[in-house]
């Protein structure tokens, strides 16, 4: 530089003072957001546990950084059915509704009974003008089932568009109708023509009653409840039974009229919360709800299950009565209870009841005695509504079925080798046998059945499933009626046998192709449909009321 001096040096920066603290340390990059957890279950344990890291949220770090130390697992969740706070019902309204819907059931029980209530004094002339011939008065009896078979399948479509509570309230009409035909005839064609009518109307309420209760019922009442519509059958049998006995044939009609001014008290009944949900009227679901489960019962639960998870072949049901039946767990079904369905009519149940006089005259003993059958039938439907929901459904059926088996080849081989004979002792024995061949039939095959035609279809499918199998019920029923009538087979030992057998493949039949269905919602209920001696799959039991009271 020119004259010896340095330029100045520049004086530097002073660096800023490092703060000191933890707080001001070197930053690090930032961490990802830590990842969202999955949400816990929303029971009231579940609410009231809190996670280990509440005070800090720590969950997203790498547990070495907390000492090496793995944190302790949490317990395992409880299962959804057991740990969600059951809901207090009061089932005073579900009550109610089955009263209401059951009364139909029971003046087509009087009409079931009324034939052979009626028969001696049809055949003497004592109450109609005009004579009744052996073949006439068979043809009379069939025509009941005969209206019941041919009216089915209308009735399931009507109630698929109009719901249950408009199709039940519908037969009324023609109910009022028959029962007026039959008291008033002058020919014997009024006859055919009321019983066709009364027939009709049974039909209906086999399809559409057992629907309603299963659907309007909890999971824990639905056997019991549809074993109510059998009950009110019975009953009706019952009372021709006893109007026969103690009165005259005018006095049992004119009765039965006044008894049907009650049909008017089925206005009363709600329809069904699911026939509410699939048009989209959440309100009135909920208000039925409440109606059948009490004013403080929360239907949410219920509502969303009814409204969601829908399999394929739900879906497709909706679309069209008949498109689910492209699925093949549909139509395993659908077999399924067709063969329930035959099975029930041709094990011999239905002969002791159309033609329990004539067994009777067979047996020598006078037709007051019918009474001890009466109270062996009574007494197996009242063990089946005590215990279709406590043992299940497929014990009851076994155990029944083997009952049928024994006592049928019992009286095979009495009319076969003692009926020569003149001991009255003998009578006795078959008429016992007879009390318990009935009974055992109420406590399985001849209740349930109207159980499993529901619980095995699922619910979209349930109008017309329903409706295809009592048609074919029914027409069994006919069918067996015309062959008994045309055969003289009243006390032949080959009857019994073939009902024996009949009761053998029943019992093979419900054994390998029959799941149990107690508290089990339609979604398992098709799980456990396939595969032999319907082992499940996955079984879980959550369901719109599973868990309900």
């Amino acid at each position: 530089m020119a004259g010896g001096k340095k330029a100045p040096e520049p004086e530097p920066v002073p660096a800023e003072p490092e703060p000191t603290g933890s707080r001001w340390k070197k930053q690090k990059p930032p961490e990802p957001p830590p990842e969202p957890e999955p949400p816990q279950p929303t029971g009231s344990r579940e609410k009231n546990r809190k996670s280990p890291n509440h005070r800090l949220n720590l969950s997203h770090r790498n547990p070495q950084d907390r000492g090496g130390k793995n944190p302790p697992e949490p317990p395992p969740a409880l299962p959804i059915a057991k740990h969600q706070k059951k809901q207090k019902t009061r089932n005073c309204g579900l009550y109610k509704a089955t009263f209401y819907s059951n009364i139909g059931s029971f003046l087509f029980g009087i009409a079931v009974g009324w034939t052979a209530a009626t028969e001696k004094s049809v055949m003497d002339r004592s109450f109609y003008k005009f004579h009744t011939s052996p073949g006439e008065w068979s043809a009379v009896c069939n025509m009941l089932t005969l209206g019941a078979a041919l009216w089915c399948i209308p009735v399931g479509l009507m109630a698929r568009s109009c719901g249950c509570k408009r199709t039940i309230l519908i037969q009324a009409v023609p109910n009022t109708l028959g029962w007026f035909i039959i008291v008033f005839a002058q020919s014997v064609t009024m006859l055919y023509l009321g019983r066709f009518i009364l027939g009709m109307c049974g039909g209906a309420h086999s399809v559409v009653v057992p629907i309603y209760l299963a659907e309007i019922s909890t999971a824990k009442k639905r056997g019991a409840m549809v074993v109510l519509y059998q009950g009110a059958c019975i009953c009706g049998v019952f009372y021709s039974f006893a109007m026969s006995v103690f009165v005259e044939m005018w006095i049992f009609h004119v009765v039965t009229l006044a008894l049907l001014p009650l049909l008017f008290l089925q206005i009363l009944m709600p329809e069904t919360p699911g026939y509410y949900v699939d048009r989209g009227k959440i309100g009135e679901a909920e208000e039925t709800l409440r109606w059948l489960r009490g004013k403080k019962y929360n239907p949410r639960r219920e509502i969303d299950h009814l409204a969601g998870h829908e399999t394929y072949s739900e879906q497709d049901a909706r679309q069209g009565p008949l498109r689910g039946f492209k699925f093949k767990k549909i139509r395993r079904s659908l077999a399924r209870c067709l063969a329930l369905a035959v099975f029930q009519k041709l094990c011999g149940a239905l002969i002791f009841i159309f033609f329990g006089q004539q067994l009777m005259n067979c047996l020598r003993i006078h037709h007051i005695y019918l009474s001890v059958v009466c109270l062996a039938v009574a007494l197996g439907c009242l063990a089946c509504f005590l215990l279709v929901d406590r043992l299940g459904r497929r014990p009851l059926l076994i155990l029944s079925t083997v009952v049928i088996f024994f006592v049928s080849a019992f009286l095979g081989l009495y009319f076969k080798i003692w009926m020569s004979s003149d001991f009255p002792v003998l009578s006795w024995t078959a008429l016992v046998c007879i009390a318990l061949f009935m009974g055992a039939h109420m406590v399985g095959l001849g209740t349930l059945f109207w159980v499993l035609n529901v619980e095995l279809i699922v619910r979209y499918m349930r109008p017309v499933g329903c409706s295809l199998i009592l048609t074919c019920n029914w027409l069994t029923a006919v069918f067996v009626l015309c062959w008994y009538s045309g055969h003289e087979m009243k006390c032949q030992p080959y009857l019994f046998m073939l009902f024996a057998i009949i009761a053998l493949m029943s019992l093979l039949f419900c054994m390998v192709y029959i799941p149990e269905t107690k508290l089990l919602s339609s979604e398992k209920i098709q799980e456990r449909l396939g595969g032999i001696m319907n082992r499940p799959t996955a079984v879980t039991f959550t369901s719109s009321s599973d868990t309900s009271l």
